[in-house]
């Protein structure tokens, strides 16, 4: 007889443990003696035993699975028990259905090394037996059943042969602001004793092993009741708002943003609501993308020798968050101590480059024919830029601008400056799908197309330049400029 001992077992980190795991980790929570279950040897008192031990090899009638070690290097023992553990199967056949395994897969663990230097060091069967070896803290399990593996193997069992029960579980209600108990349903499957019970004779003996088992009435490991309990603790894990500040802005995780922080491991028939690390963390990231954004690259327009002619458009340095993983850990370590967060990203500039582009050194490098001294007003919509001109002489700008996206496309063309307004509401009116109230220093010059101030925007040129209806979006200070400058019947030429 093999005494058995019982294992602390780890706790299950799936989101939701299959029933067979919960079973087993309850009803067989055993482990096989260090190492001598696996071995049929003869008694190990005497001179030949003691000679064996003394010349490191296997004792007299020593044997494994039926197969002699007898004289065998510890080496040549544990290459025997490895071979024999990974030509050892376990074949379950259940309502007509049959499966079969490798011991491994199956949850058999067996240490070949443990088993040939316990047999060749003279562990004696009756100490292990007794508890002497086997229950020592300092010695490693030579052999034993990993519950967990038995659970993966009974569900693949269930799936092919039986109706796998379903546990309950929680999930976000509709509004996403909180969460809700889905109930669980019982199935139809494979005995999990008797699944485990094979499995510890195939580790045992390291023979193969078939058996017909019977399919059984199976309850959801984790009830409806757990499961309330669970959306209760999640909803209080979410409680705690989170804001975070950082590039003039705030930024704050609503109650939706926050439950999808949160998953569940299940352990012993308990839903325990648990905060996703990854989840939270990407949350952080899309929040610091949404005050970062990358430099601008000046532009000098030079001629074919290299000589500067004129600025084309201004350089604008870059913005990146440095602090995403503090932040994220403080968030978590925050709401797990059911607190409220309140943060800040760390950020620092990103260096714009400068580039120069080769032009024509005359006047047809630009897009208006001037007379000298005309005004006229250039807007790039390539470069996103707008430019104030007199003749071809840059009196104001370039300066970088933000103009209409896709569907909202700035029009392109010559017009002339038309209607001013020191203050007016934009949209804000029937047919139109945006209200901005009192928009300050507004200049027409085509139809609805107009230069005026954007204090909403974040920042101004590429890589923001597509956020407008179709006007052209300044600084504020930069819109009054041109407000100021550009008289009725100013050109304007829009043009990429």
């Amino acid at each position: 007889m093999v005494k058995k001992r019982f294992p602390q077992w780890r706790r299950d980190d799936a989101a939701h443990t299959p029933r067979h795991a919960t079973n087993a980790l309850r009803a067989r929570r055993r482990m096989l003696a260090l190492l001598l279950a696996l071995l049929v040897a003869a008694p190990l008192a005497g001179l030949s035993g003691r000679a064996a031990y003394a010349a490191d090899l296997a004792p007299a009638g020593a044997s494994i699975g039926g197969q002699s070690v007898a004289g065998m290097t510890r080496q040549e023992v544990t290459d025997v028990v490895a071979t024999r553990a990974a030509g050892t199967t376990v074949s379950i056949t259940i309502a007509g259905q049959t499966i079969e395994t490798t011991l491994e897969r199956a949850g058999g663990r067996v240490d070949a090394v443990a088993v040939a230097d316990a047999l060749v060091d003279g562990v004696d069967l009756t100490e292990a037996a007794a508890g002497g070896v086997a229950d020592r803290a300092d010695v490693r399990p030579a052999a034993f059943v990993d519950a967990e593996a038995v659970a993966a193997l009974a569900e693949r069992i269930d799936a092919q042969s039986g109706t796998p029960a379903v546990n309950a579980s929680i999930q976000p209600t509709a509004d996403g602001g909180s969460f809700e108990a889905v109930g669980g349903t019982p199935g139809r499957g494979v005995d999990v004793e008797s699944l485990t019970a094979v499995v510890e004779a195939a580790v045992v003996s390291l023979t193969s092993q078939s058996a017909q088992l019977p399919v059984t009435d199976v309850a959801p490991a984790v009830s409806d009741a757990a499961a309330e309990k669970a959306a209760a603790a999640a909803d209080e894990l979410i409680a705690p708002e989170v804001t975070l500040a950082g590039g003039g802005q705030t930024v704050e995780a609503d109650a939706a943003a926050r439950a999808a922080w949160v998953g569940t491991t299940a352990v012993d028939g308990e839903l325990e609501p648990t905060l996703l690390a990854e989840n939270v963390a990407a949350w952080v990231d899309q929040a610091a993308q949404s005050i970062e954004f990358d430099p601008v690259s000046a532009i000098d327009n030079v001629d074919a020798e290299g000589n500067v002619l004129e600025p084309a458009r201004p350089a604008q340095a870059g913005l990146e968050v440095t602090n995403r993983d503090a932040v994220a850990a403080e968030i978590m370590s925050a709401l797990e101590s059911h607190e409220a967060y309140t943060g800040e990203f760390a950020t620092q500039e990103v260096e714009a480059q400068t580039e120069q582009r080769v032009v024509s050194a005359g006047t047809d490098r630009f897009a208006y024919s001037a007379e000298a001294g005309e005004k006229w007003i250039d807007i790039n919509l390539t470069d996103s830029t707008i430019t104030a001109y007199e003749g071809y002489e840059q009196v104001h700008g370039p300066i970088l601008m933000n103009h209409g996206g896709p569907g909202n496309e700035t029009i392109t063309g010559t017009y002339e400056v038309y209607l001013s307004y020191a203050k007016q509401d934009l949209g804000c009116s029937a047919g139109w799908s945006y209200c901005q109230k009192d928009v300050a220093w507004v200049t027409y010059w085509h139809g609805n197309y107009a230069i005026h101030s954007a204090p909403w925007a974040k920042h101004f040129g590429v890589g923001a330049d597509a956020g407008s209806h179709g006007c052209i979006n300044l600084p504020e200070e930069e819109a009054h400029w041109y407000y100021d400058w550009a008289e009725t019947g100013t050109t304007v030429v829009s043009h990429y």
